[in-house]
């Protein structure tokens, strides 16, 4: 599965629960009134709206439906749209934006940073525990539990690799 990492204003505008069939035009004016700032261009912006809807329809979390008379695409949320992991690669983006601006030292920033990523994958054990709870009590939701599952997982993976390398920094900083 590919890498999945989207910009953290596109997920603040996708994880509304009010937006759904939508354009990509629509979804880029958004982006650009959340990013304030002047000097983006519309049309590289929609470009870039647009390849973050790419990943999702890869995903299986959005569907594009095009008319047929003007060619118009619009998107959807399906049931494999997780919320869940939006709000976890939103946090996870706003730890690192955290970790950027901060004061600390430099061994203080990794214990930092470790400490919120095991939270967060904490969290998404927590999750996986429940899908696969969900799946024994409602196996008709299979499918979509099942792709929630492997989102959680994936983040997991992420997660795990990044408190691997935090956990060595730390102890190479101990070692000198």
């Amino acid at each position: 599965m590919e890498k999945f990492e989207l910009d953290k204003s596109v997920i603040q505008i996708l994880s509304m629960p009010n937006i759904n069939n939508f354009t990509a035009t629509e979804i880029r004016t958004a982006y650009i009134a959340i990013k304030n700032d002047a000097d983006l261009d519309p049309s590289i912006s929609r470009r870039f709206v647009y390849d973050e809807l790419l990943k999702l329809i890869r995903r299986g979390w959005l569907v594009r439906n095009t008319t047929k008379k003007k060619g118009l695409s619009r998107y959807s949320k399906t049931e494999l749209f997780d919320y869940v992991a939006l709000k976890t690669m939103l946090e996870l983006t706003s730890h690192e934006e955290t970790f950027e601006s901060s004061t600390l030292s430099y061994p203080q920033m990794l214990t930092k940073r470790l400490n919120q990523y095991n939270s967060s994958l904490l969290e998404g054990l927590g999750a996986i525990k429940e899908y696969v709870a969900l799946k024994d009590i409602c196996p008709e939701r299979l499918n979509d539990l099942k792709g929630r599952y492997m989102a959680t997982q994936e983040n997991n993976y992420i997660l795990k690799g990044k408190i691997a390398a935090l956990n060595e920094l730390i102890q190479s900083t101990e070692e000198n």
